[in-house]
């Protein structure tokens, strides 16, 4: 299977993003030039994570240390790649080094919603979701081969659909992306408000929304 730049971002983007070892800031998504930022050598990735921060120990700290060891005029950033925890150290001779390659990610969400209303497989499940096909829709959901997009989108018409029955799968499920989890959360809840219903405090079953009396266990609910 070819993967593309658009694929890498895709999983960059939905990734828990990294924060910097040095500051504990959370990094900015880069894209990297074809050589590199200011180094001069290429980084084997479209994208990568990097620590912007101008305050950041490592950064202020580097000019000093770069001049003093070196006799260079420049500092460091640090890095992370996607995919992995392990943080690096980038040389950038100025504090806008590298800032032009942040990526404006309202941009690029704006044209990946574009793209996957146009994608093949997102109109299957909207063939899907037209059909009640609730067991395709879990069966996508489930799958961790498909990709993040196409997944999303299958969360959200689990929750527009409201079947009382979907809640109990999607919770058993275990998940293994924290963006996916915190998507269902709240498909759990939009089922629950156009079904009209809750979950009773005490024993868990669902029950009307207006209740004062839980119809299975019998508790009064405030």
């Amino acid at each position: 299977m070819v993967v593309t730049k658009a694929d890498v971002y895709e999983k960059v983007i939905f990734a828990e993003r990294p924060v910097c070892p040095h500051c504990g800031k959370e990094m900015n998504i880069s894209e990297c030039a074809d050589t590199g930022l200011s180094c001069g050598s290429g980084w084997g990735t479209p994208y990568f994570f990097v620590c912007f921060n101008d305050k950041c120990p490592a950064f202020v700290n580097g000019w000093e240390s770069m001049k003093r060891d070196y006799g260079r005029k420049c500092s460091y950033r640090c890095i992370c790649f996607p995919g992995s925890r392990k943080t690096e150290m980038m040389m950038v001779f100025s504090f806008s080094d590298g800032k032009s390659e942040i990526v404006d990610e309202d941009v690029i969400a704006t044209d990946m919603a574009r793209g996957t209303a146009a994608d093949p497989a997102v109109q299957e499940l909207v063939r899907c979701f037209e059909s009640k096909n609730v067991k395709a829709l879990l069966s996508n959901l489930f799958d961790d081969k498909v990709y993040y997009k196409v997944r999303l989108k299958t969360v959200e018409l689990i929750g527009e659909l409201g079947q009382v029955e979907t809640i109990e799968p999607l919770r058993n499920h275990q998940f293994r992306d924290q963006r996916i989890v915190a998507e269902v959360r709240d498909a759990i809840k939009r089922i629950h408000e156009i079904s009209h219903t809750r979950e009773c405090p005490y024993c868990t079953e669902f029950i009307e929304a207006q209740a004062t009396t839980c119809s299975e266990c019998g508790r009064g609910l405030s």
